[in-house]
């Protein structure tokens, strides 16, 4: 038995399909029953709590082998980072309460780093207070997601242009599908010898023109990278609805990426996902199709 938090969100959706796939049972813990129903019709055991109740998840991990944890953005909480630290440390001691044998955490590639990271440092955070929290731990370090330019997709979809706030368009960078994160994390928590830490990127690095022309490819048009000013951009994500100390902290990690700060550690296990952007984004477009 395998628990897996953010069932409904994409990694947690993917790492409980490679586990129910390769024979595993599973457990979720879900705020909200009524919208994994899905899962439960797959044999999914539903436990009602968040990643935020200690008992909640001292309840989930009971008799479980290991645990798939993330931490939930907040983009409202006055101070993102000490919530990520109010998540870890909730996690830390379910996992001691329970007894729990392992555990893979979704951390980020920039986690090492104690500053200068923006939302990444609540990451570091949950690192330092998960050490020891079970017998055998890992800090799966994912990159650059692909999906975030899936909020710019009908941007470029009705204006043909793709906004973003990497300020060098023609640096190539690595960027990873949520669903090769989940598959890996399952393969992490069923592996007879699993590392501490792993970094995964994506099949091969990408420039923004490259991920520009990906999209327009789908879309059937020309798309054009376009950056907004820097000082406009805690405005914009403000307008997008974020709260002030996100969109703060969003700004920071991408001057941290622009300076190339935010860089992976370098460990010796370092993977990348097979699936291609053009995979991720023709997934958007299919939706949109349905």
């Amino acid at each position: 038995m395998f628990v897996v938090t953010g069932i409904t969100g994409n990694t947690g959706a993917a790492a409980a399909d490679a586990l129910l796939h390769a024979g595993h049972r599973v457990r979720a813990l879900v705020r909200d029953p009524a919208k994994a129903g899905s899962w439960a019709r797959k044999g999914v055991e539903l436990i009602t709590g968040d990643v935020m109740n200690r008992e909640a998840l001292r309840r989930a991990f009971e008799g479980a082998s290991g645990a798939y944890i993330l931490v939930p953005p907040h983009p409202q909480h006055p101070d993102p980072v000490a919530n990520a630290t109010q998540v870890a440390q909730a996690v830390a001691q379910a996992s001691r309460d329970a007894g729990l044998e392992r555990l893979v955490l979704l951390s980020s590639e920039g986690a090492h780093l104690p500053s200068g990271t923006g939302p990444i440092r609540g990451l570091h955070e949950a690192e330092r207070i998960l050490a020891g929290a079970a017998p055998r731990l890992t800090y799966l370090r994912a990159t650059y997601f692909q999906e975030n330019w899936h909020s710019v997709f009908p941007v470029a979809r009705e204006q043909g242009v793709l906004p973003t706030f990497l300020t060098d368009v023609n640096r190539p960078r690595p960027m990873v599908a949520a669903r090769d994160i989940g598959r890996t994390a399952a393969d992490l928590l069923t592996a007879a010898d699993a590392p501490a830490i792993v970094e995964l990127k994506g099949p091969r690095d990408l420039t923004v023109v490259e991920a520009a022309s990906i999209i327009g490819s789908a879309l059937g048009r020309s798309v054009t990278p376009v950056q907004p000013p820097r000082e406009a951009w805690a405005g914009i994500l403000m307008q997008a609805g974020l709260g002030q100390a996100y969109a703060k902290l969003l700004a920071e990690m991408y001057d941290g990426i622009n300076s190339e700060h935010v860089r992976f550690e370098g460990v010796p296990d370092q993977r990348r996902g097979p699936t291609e952007l053009a995979d991720t984004v023709a997934s958007w477009t299919l939706a949109k199709a349905a």
